[in-house]
């Protein structure tokens, strides 16, 4: 029943979206989208014309240069020396070069990329700005180091006036280099019927509605992630009562479904709200409303959190520093968040003891050079954070991208792989109860990382230092998206040198493709939760304003679920959860298949009611219940 409700749920939904996307979108790499003949070009992107670039705050250049083997000779170059910075802090300025009219149709079409990044996205935003203190279309987006094509449609919501418009392009996130290309903004005139126009989106393979590999994963859910669970309902004199009723209500999951999370969030006291965080260099705030919303969140969905940034060696350090903002920030976590989840029944991650591409980190770049130093103030800091946070932290990410990137790694520093076994005995020393874990990306998204993750696992198993766990980092955006039999194909591979598996840090960034978001992030959930190796999910952020990618968020600014987010609840609380009402038969029995995890069986007979609780496990579980 639970199977066949599932599919024609999933098919019903698939359906209704591809007979939209097969109409109206492309495919990034295989099609080039030309906009229709018939409008007029309004915009002055060329060498010819008088694109402005400004920067404040840091370094930065900017130029034309050329573009090899794309339908464009040249694209306009930005560069600085800086990785992240405020959006503001390098603009283009692209001038409206004819006018058009408040509510005339116009297409956006233009290349971006990131020449040189290492795959992970960083932002950009475009605003078709009609005037000064005047909003009109925004376009937000992830940049990626290959060239994409970007395309969209708006009606202008005022009059747009060469001498006081423009495009500003804010690239302050967008990485060291960013260059765009053949930038066109086409009036159509506002008779022109916009769903007509095309859309840039991306597809992958396993999307279809009927997609074999789904229907496999759904049938092995059914038979892994469940089990019989037979209840007894008897009397005083232990007679069997018939026609009892008995209703099984799930508490918890065992499978782990979790997600990073903010201890202000969850710990900070009312007068600590309103709450500013800076996310992408930008001020963000909440209120005292949005931290009883975000702890309802985690309560009602969760049963595992990393805390994403808190137990992090240079965080850890200001909270020990002794000063009044490290006092209160350690109050916070240690008095409040942690307790609060603890009342609640969830588990706490640990990220992270140690981070081996050191360039990129706050403390450990300093040892660069030195790893007799270095080594010493790991063991310092393992010495004290882990015995101290022995109580409440269940798992650690031991070692945090343990094969790393950039030209000083912990294997370059230390001159082969040993330091890893090192710390993973050490931690297991200061912490023995803990379940330890190593954690990298591009394993499944881009997949560069498979066979050096591999090594290092086979090298710590060889040391007797196996990992307990091996989790996978999937940031997965616009073009990324590895289609599900290969993550399937991936988690086998793995599974031979490593038995226990996880989605570490987990998400989707589509950018404004709130569908794709949604359909691709169902696929991984389905993809990971039917692998008989998987153990937990975890997620890396949830809602918008606490999200390190607002795109890739579940939960929106005002607390409305996106697409993606329903399709969360919906599995994790609906499809994978087990609320059953049966009746017992003349031999006082009921039976039942649900989900791994923890129970409250109720048995009611002639106004008797009775609570039990019970765990249910994969090899079944049976329970009595004695009404008086």
């Amino acid at each position: 029943m639970f199977l066949s409700q599932l599919h024609r749920s999933f098919v019903k939904t698939l359906s209704l979206a591809f007979a939209f996307l097969f109409v109206t979108s492309f495919v990034y790499g295989d099609d080039l989208i030309v906009p229709p003949s018939g409008g007029q070009d309004v915009l002055s992107f060329s060498e010819d014309g008088k694109v402005e670039f400004r920067n404040e705050n840091i370094e930065a250049t900017s130029g034309w240069v050329p573009a090899k083997n794309m339908p464009f000779q040249k694209a306009y170059q930005v560069s600085s020396e800086v990785r992240f910075s405020k959006p503001t802090n390098m603009r283009v300025i692209v001038p409206i070069s004819e006018a058009f009219k408040k509510g005339d149709v116009v297409l956006m079409s233009f290349w971006m990329r990131r020449p040189g990044a290492g795959g992970q996205p960083n932002n950009a935003v475009f605003y078709f700005q009609p005037g000064k203190d005047l909003k009109g279309f925004e376009y937000k987006l992830s940049a990626y180091k290959e060239w994409k094509q970007h395309v969209r449609s708006f009606v202008a919501t005022a009059d747009y006036d060469p001498e006081i418009s423009a495009v500003d392009i804010h690239l302050g996130e967008a990485g060291r280099t960013a260059e765009i290309a053949d930038f066109r903004l086409i009036n159509y005139g506002a008779d022109y019927d916009i769903d007509s126009l095309p859309r840039s989106t991306v597809n992958y393979p396993g999307r279809e509605p009927e997609a074999q590999w789904r229907k496999d994963a759904l049938a092995r859910i059914e038979k892994i992630r469940k089990a019989d669970l037979t209840i007894e309902v008897v009397g005083s004199d232990g007679q069997p009562i018939p026609n009892a009723t008995v209703k099984a209500q799930m508490q918890r999951h065992a499978f782990g479904f979790g997600n990073a999370v903010n201890a202000e969030l969850l710990g900070g006291e009312q007068q600590s709200f309103p709450y500013t965080r800076k996310r992408s260099g930008t001020d963000v705030t909440s209120s005292w409303q949005d931290a009883q919303r975000y702890r309802q969140v985690v309560k009602d969905y969760f049963n595992c959190v990393t805390f994403e940034s808190e137990l992090r060696p240079h965080v850890w350090k200001k909270q020990i520093s002794g000063s009044p903002e490290g006092k209160r920030l350690n109050r916070v976590l240690l008095d409040q968040a942690v307790p609060w989840l603890q009342a609640n029944g969830i588990g706490i991650r640990g990220h992270y003891v140690a981070w081996a591409p050191m360039d990129f980190n706050a403390i450990e770049k300093d040892f660069v050079g030195d790893p007799t130093a270095h080594r010493q103030w790991l063991w310092d800091h393992m010495s004290d954070v882990l015995p101290k946070t022995a109580e409440f932290v269940t798992e650690w990410d031991t070692i945090n991208h343990i094969v790393g990137w950039g030209k000083h790694t912990y294997e370059k520093e230390y001159g082969g792989l040993q330091i890893y076994a090192d710390i993973m005995a050490e931690s297991r020393r200061l912490a023995p109860d803990a379940t330890h874990a190593i954690n990298e990306g591009k394993v499944l998204p881009d997949g560069y990382k498979r066979k050096d993750y591999k090594r290092i696992i086979r090298f710590l198993n060889d040391q007797g230092q196996a990992p307990d766990v091996v989790g996978f980092m999937g940031h997965f955006g616009l073009t990324t998206l590895t289609p599900p039999e290969e993550l399937l194909e991936v988690y086998d591979n793995f599974a031979e040198i490593a038995p226990r598996l996880q989605l570490s840090e987990f998400d989707v960034d589509a950018g404004d493709d709130d569908q794709l978001q949604a359909d691709y992030f169902r696929d991984v959930m389905i993809a990971s939760f039917s692998h008989p190796n998987f153990q937990a999910i975890i997620q890396w952020g949830f809602w918008e304003k606490a999200h390190w990618k607002r795109a890739a968020a579940l939960w929106r600014e005002d607390w409305t679920l996106k697409p993606s987010g329903q399709v969360f609840t919906d599995l994790v609380k609906n499809q994978w959860w087990t609320n059953e009402t049966v009746t017992t038969d003349e031999a006082g029995q009921s039976k039942l298949r649900g989900f791994l995890g923890q129970y409250n069986v109720t048995a009611e007979h002639e106004g008797q009611t009775i609570t039990k609780p019970i765990v249910l496990n994969r090899e079944g579980a049976t329970i009595q219940i004695q009404l008086q």
